[in-house]
C-alpha cells in the first residue's frame, strides 16, 4: 500500500504496528519538513470546510502535502473537524462559528427528563461531515489520510448540551439522570465510530489521528476536560466506566490529559489497560514548567507519552530515561532534508 506523499507507508506501517505492540527497539519520530526547490505552502486553517466550500480547502491541502517531505514515522493526513465540539454536533447541538479560528456549542437541553441523547444523521453538521469526507477522497485517496473529528463523548459531550455550571449541579443533585444520559451518549458513540470507520474505509487504510498517530485499525483521542472539576469519586462513578466502553472500540488509544486539575485522576486513568498514550496539555501559564515528574509517573504506570526534541543529544538522553517504548517524538530541529535525514539515521542506532 502506498501514498503518493508518503512512498514508504508500506514500511511505516509496519513501525507503528510495532510501536503500539511496545516493542520498538528504536525511537518513533515524526518529521514533516519543507520540500527543497518548493514554494512552502501553509495547511488549510482549522476549522476549515464547515461552509461547505470543500474544492478550495483541498486544493490547499494538496499544495501544502506537496511542498513538504514526510520523513520517519510522519504520515500526510488532514484532521477533519469543525470545532472541539464536532462530536456533540451529531447529538443535536448547533456550531457557532462568531469566533476565529474555532467554533462553539450552543446548548439546548434544559432538563435530562425532556430529551433522548441519539445520533441525529439527518442533523446538518453530520450530513456536512460525510460530504467532506467524500469529496476529500474522491481526490486524496491514494495520496495522504483523513483523519475524522476527535469523539469527545462522556461528561465533554454532555457539558457541550447543557453546559458545564448547570452539568456540574446536575452530577450533584440528579445524578440517575446523568447516568442515563452517559449511557446514551455511549450508544451513540459506537454508532458514530462505525459509521466514521465505513466512510473513512478504516479496514482498508487504517486511522490517524489528529496528532499523527496512526493504527492499522480504530483510533482516536479519548478525553474528559470536565474531569478537573470533579474528586475521584465522582470520576469512578461517572468517567472512567464510560472511558473504558470508549477505549474498548478502538484499536489503539492516546489519552488527551488536559491542565493540572486532571493530574489527579492519572492513576486510575492508567488502570486502563487499553490506554497505551498519554498526551500532556499543561494549560495556559503552565507551559514553562518542569513536568518531568509527571513523565516518570505516566512511566512508572506502564504508559508511553508524546515528545518533542530538536537534537541527537537530546533525543539520546530523553529515549534512555524511560521504561515505555510507545514515546511518539516530533522533531523540531533544523529544518533542511539534510539534517532531518542525518537526525534519523542516528536516531536508528539508539537502542537502550
Amino acid at each position: 500500500m502506498e501514498l503518493e506523499f508518503k512512498s514508504d507507508f508500506a514500511e511505516t506501517r509496519r513501525q507503528w504496528e510495532c510501536f503500539w505492540s511496545g516493542h520498538c527497539q528504536t525511537p518513533m519520530i515524526s518529521c514533516v519538513i519543507p520540500k527543497a526547490g518548493k514554494k512552502t505552502v501553509e495547511p488549510p486553517v482549522y476549522p476549515s470546510g464547515y461552509d461547505g466550500n470543500f474544492e478550495p480547502v483541498i486544493d490547499r491541502l494538496i499544495d501544502w502535502a506537496d511542498s513538504r517531505l514526510f520523513l520517519g514515522a510522519a504520515v500526510p493526513f488532514y484532521y477533519l473537524e469543525f470545532g472541539p465540539d464536532h462530536f456533540s454536533s451529531f447529538l443535536g447541538c448547533n456550531l457557532n462559528f462568531n469566533q476565529p479560528g474555532t467554533s462553539w456549542a450552543e446548548h439546548w437541553v434544559r432538563d435530562w427528563d425532556d430529551v433522548e441523547i441519539r445520533f441525529q444523521r439527518d442533523s446538518v453538521w453530520w450530513q456536512r461531515t460525510v460530504e467532506f469526507i467524500r469529496a476529500l477522497r474522491r481526490r486524496l485517496d491514494g495520496k495522504m489520510l483523513i483523519a475524522p473529528p476527535t469523539l469527545v463523548a462522556n461528561l465533554d459531550a454532555l457539558a457541550a448540551l447543557r453546559g458545564v455550571n448547570e452539568l456540574m449541579l446536575d452530577l450533584a443533585e440528579s445524578p440517575e439522570k446523568i447516568h442515563r444520559a452517559l449511557r446514551q451518549v455511549d450508544k451513540a458513540y459506537a454508532e458514530i465510530l462505525g459509521e466514521l470507520s465505513a466512510e473513512l474505509d478504516m479496514p482498508r487504510w487504517g486511522s490517524i489521528n489528529r496528532h499523527g498517530l496512526y493504527c492499522r485499525g480504530r483510533t482516536t483521542i479519548p478525553q474528559c476536560d470536565c474531569s478537573c472539576m470533579i474528586g475521584p469519586e465522582m470520576f469512578a462513578e461517572f468517567v472512567l466506566p464510560h472511558l473504558k466502553q470508549e477505549m474498548a472500540q478502538l484499536d489503539a488509544v492516546e489519552y488527551h490529559l488536559d491542565g493540572p486539575g486532571a493530574i489527579k485522576h492519572l492513576e486510575a486513568l492508567c488502570s486502563i489497560e487499553k490506554l497505551e498514550v498519554v498526551q500532556w496539555v499543561p494549560g495556559a501559564g503552565n507551559e514553562r514548567q518542569d513536568w518531568t515528574s509527571l513523565f516518570r509517573r505516566i512511566d512508572q504506570l506502564g504508559k508511553g507519552h508524546l515528545a518533542s526534541v530538536e537534537n541527537i543529544e537530546s533525543l539520546r538522553d530523553h529515549w534512555t530515561s524511560y521504561q515505555s517504548r510507545r514515546i511518539y517524538y516530533y522533531y523540531s530541529g533544523q529544518a533542511t532534508e539534510q539534517a532531518a535525514k542525518e537526525f534519523l539515521t542516528e536516531a536508528e542506532k539508539i537502542i537502550k
